[in-house]
């Protein structure tokens, strides 16, 4: 009778034991799952920031920048002609066009880059912009760039 009484106590300690460590993988899975979805969330919103940020600087040397309707136009001149850089959100994307600067402005010809749930541009005073993102049910993130150049 000891020796089945043995037996059952190991085999309830496995059990629990078992049990424990299901659990422990389980609720671990979930933890990591809601961690990545919350840094892959939050890398889209800041590298959409950081892509338009970059795309600024990179041109705030004399080229135009104007900030229209939540589209940020870059213009410049190039020894074979003018050529304008649009960066927008339509349908869920941040999206840029590159075109030369007398073709009419095409939403629908630019190339998707993030996907992004808002975006908007605007200039806040002279040489100063406030550039925004959204993501699905998160807090709008905002970026101030101040513009070097006068002739931006």
């Amino acid at each position: 009778m000891k020796l089945k009484t043995d037996f059952l106590f190991t085999l309830l300690l496995f059990c629990v034991f078992a049990i424990s460590a299901f659990s422990l993988v389980v609720i671990g899975a979930g933890v990591y799952e809601t961690s990545v979805s919350s840094m892959e969330q939050n890398f889209e919103g800041r590298t959409a920031l950081a892509y338009v940020a970059e795309k600024v600087r990179q041109n705030d040397n004399g080229a135009s920048i104007l900030a229209e309707e939540n589209v940020l136009r870059i213009t410049t001149e190039d020894v074979d002609g003018s050529y304008t850089l649009y960066i927008y959100e339509h349908e869920g994307f941040l999206t840029e066009l590159f075109t030369r600067t007398e073709l009419p402005f095409d939403m629908e010809a630019g190339r998707q880059l993030l996907k992004v749930q808002s975006f908007s541009v605007s200039e806040r005073e002279e040489g100063l912009l406030e550039i925004s993102t959204t993501e699905e049910g998160e807090e709008p993130v905002s970026l101030f760039l101040h513009l070097k150049s006068e002739g931006a």
